[in-house]
């Protein structure tokens, strides 16, 4: 067989029965490219290796030896992949209507932008905004603490942190591209050293995209290749996500900002998990909800150190 086009990297963490649906979409869906995938089991509890290994002979499963988190464990199968470019897939993703083909094509479209990306959806197959974001700053991060970007969601000014007034329905420029369903080469890859493995788990591929728009690459979206993202399915509880998401977003502004403005910046981070304890304890009292909030804020010193 000649050498792959498309390197697939999938990292599962006791995500067993999404993955294997996650790659029977993969193999369904894909007719037009060469592609291999590489699936990094980091150490599930609940069999996921071997269910790939037997459902799907042909993907190359390894296990990584250990939790590596998510960046280590693309960084592992992207060392044993070949192709010139790469797809980061997530296991709890279901790929719809030649998505992957279409990412491909797109990417063929507009060579120079370095990283592509498509359009996420919910179960229902509703829009889903969280696989395209703008860069932090001032209005995003205040915005966000209090609470005005949920409220008007569909505004850029208030929510310009997620493209509110975007429908999706339109290519566009971005700051930074998900990496439940992000491509990239692998010379850009190279260039920047992959991702940071410092980011255990969240904002490892915004410090990516950041990093790669400094050097004059532009990411990109195209509507046309669509996938569902179910979102959250390896985490047990919302304080264990929410703590690892808020120390990413912290350790992302120690990277990319200086002085007052990080300061600034970490402070509304902090605002903003102090307000959600507010809201939950007001509006939800004595719900799990409220409770997992609490334990997210009593952790405060941790997730403000960032990684």
């Amino acid at each position: 067989m000649s050498k792959p086009e498309l390197s697939i990297i999938l990292v599962s963490y006791n995500t067993k029965e999404h993955t294997l649906k996650a790659l029977n979409s993969v193999y369904e869906q894909t007719q037009n490219t060469n592609f291999e995938v590489i699936l990094v089991d980091n150490d599930s509890k609940d069999g996921s290796l071997e269910a790939v290994q037997k459902a799907f002979p042909q993907v190359q499963a390894y296990a990584s030896g250990g939790n590596l988190g998510f960046a280590g464990g693309v960084h592992f199968g992207v060392d044993r992949s070949v192709g010139d470019l790469i797809l980061l897939l997530n296991p709890d993703t279901l790929v719809l209507d030649g998505a992957i083909d279409k990412l491909l094509a797109f990417s063929k479209q507009r060579p120079k932008a370095g990283i592509w990306g498509g359009v996420t959806l919910n179960n229902d197959l509703s829009l889903n905004s969280q696989h395209a974001w703008a860069r932090h700053d001032l209005g995003t991060l205040l915005f966000s603490a209090l609470g005005v970007s949920k409220i008007f969601s569909k505004s850029c000014l208030f929510n310009k942190a997620n493209y509110g007034c975007w429908n999706r329905d339109t290519v566009k420029e971005v700051d930074i591209l998900s990496g439940c369903f992000f491509l990239t080469t692998r010379e850009l890859w190279n260039e920047l050293g992959g991702l940071d493995t410092s980011f255990f788990m969240y904002a490892e591929e915004a410090d990516y995209c950041l990093k790669a728009k400094k050097l004059g690459y532009q990411p990109i979206v195209t509507p046309d290749a669509r996938i569902v993202h179910h979102g959250g399915i390896s985490h047990a509880n919302l304080a264990a996500k929410e703590i690892k998401l808020l120390r990413g977003k912290v350790e992302l502004i120690k990277r990319h900002d200086k002085g007052l403005l990080k300061s600034l910046y970490i402070s509304l981070i902090w605002l903003y998990s102090f307000n959600k304890v507010v809201e939950t304890a007001v509006l939800k009292r004595g719900s799990v909800e409220a409770a997992e909030w609490k334990k997210v804020f009593e952790e405060r010193t941790v997730w403000l150190k960032g990684y």
